[in-house]
């Protein structure tokens, strides 16, 4: 039921984008090129069934004389971590990355990595956008941000030892995408290492990681499928932010009409797209693991779930104090952000 409801929501919103009603579309001969830049390979989802459908509605809607180019796998750049300053240096008109990658520069926005805000990724995207007016957005000043969303809730993964226990994380080097989630892991007693996604597989292959907070959607995206054996769910991790955003003056060289092309079809709303992507890729990702002969899924048991809990919140809160002390009303942002899925 859950996978059901979870692709018809994607199937309604990639309907919403194909839909858009707007102004005319621009009739100049002229064509205008914008490059988009992606760290990840062209089978990875946001390439596939996000960013691919986007551009090609920004080319109707365009009547063709607006064309995004996708260079994909690094092409204009490895890694993820420079991705936003590759937007703000106008090395590629639209970049695709992580805020967790450089969490000092999105300390706000990264508020949504703590525990118990969202259950999945289209959850935490609305969140996100429920805290942007005023709040985020002083982190975008540089951009013109065009899509944030967030992925679906990660999932504690191994290779050589399955995690049963809170207790069994003791001392474990465990990846961790950012340093809100660092600090949470760090509360369990696992030893967090920061890493880019892409850097994983090569490491838990040769033994330098005991494991991995991700979503189940880098099984198959990033292969961790090959290098991991065993799973652990039921703690309420917080989700991982993601952007896609386009130089300043990219976007202000634009014409008008092709500026409306770019805002009618970009934004909150569409942003969901992206997350819904995510969500339904982690059901499969789990169904993956459930099928599989070779792996094994495990959920805490509801004594441990407390216990978990119990920690990962302590942590949030020691979090909100210490990004209050720094000047930012976390707060009130993580209210803002809890509003925005009032039956959670």
């Amino acid at each position: 039921m859950k996978t059901m409801k979870t692709t018809l929501m994607l199937t309604a919103f990639a309907a919403g984008i194909a839909g858009l009603a707007g102004a005319p579309a621009p009739s100049s001969a002229s064509t205008v090129e914008l490059k988009l830049a992606s760290f990840t390979g062209p089978k990875h989802a946001m390439n596939r069934a996000f960013f691919t459908p986007w551009v090609k509605k920004v080319g109707e809607e365009s009547n063709g004389t607006l064309q995004v180019k996708m260079f994909v796998g690094g092409k204009l750049g490895k890694g993820g971590p420079r991705q936003f300053k590759r937007a703000v240096d106008g090395v590629a008109d639209i970049t695709f990355g992580l805020q967790g990658y450089t969490s000092s520069q999105f300390r706000r926005t990264s508020l949504i990595e703590l525990p118990g805000i969202a259950n999945n990724g289209v959850e935490a995207t609305r969140a996100l956008w429920a805290a942007y007016e005023g709040h985020l957005e002083k982190e975008y000043g540089e951009v013109k941000l065009l899509f944030m969303w967030s992925v679906d809730r990660p999932v504690i993964m191994t290779k050589n030892k399955p995690i049963k226990a809170i207790s069994d994380l003791e001392g474990m080097k465990i990846r961790t995408p950012s340093q809100a989630q660092a600090k949470t892991l760090k509360s369990l007693g696992a030893v967090p290492i920061a890493m880019p996604i892409t850097k994983v597989y090569n490491a838990m292959a040769r033994g330098l990681l005991d494991g991995v907070l991700t979503s189940t959607t880098t099984l198959t995206g990033f292969k961790l499928i090959e290098v991991t054996k065993y799973f652990t769910e039921g703690l309420p991790w917080g989700t991982s932010p993601m952007f896609l955003v386009m130089n300043k003056n990219s976007y202000n060289g634009l014409s008008a009409a092709h500026k409306a092309v770019i805002d009618r079809t970009t934004g909150p709303k569409h942003s969901e797209v992206g997350s819904a992507v995510y969500d339904k890729e982690s059901i499969d990702g789990f169904n993956l693991v459930r099928n599989s002969k070779n792996h094994e899924l495990h959920r805490f048991s509801d004594a441990e779930i407390r216990k978990g809990t119990n920690l990962l919140m302590k942590a949030a809160g020691d979090i909100i104090a210490e990004t209050e002390a720094g000047g930012i009303p976390a707060r009130t942002i993580v209210k803002k952000m809890k509003a925005a899925n009032p039956t959670n």
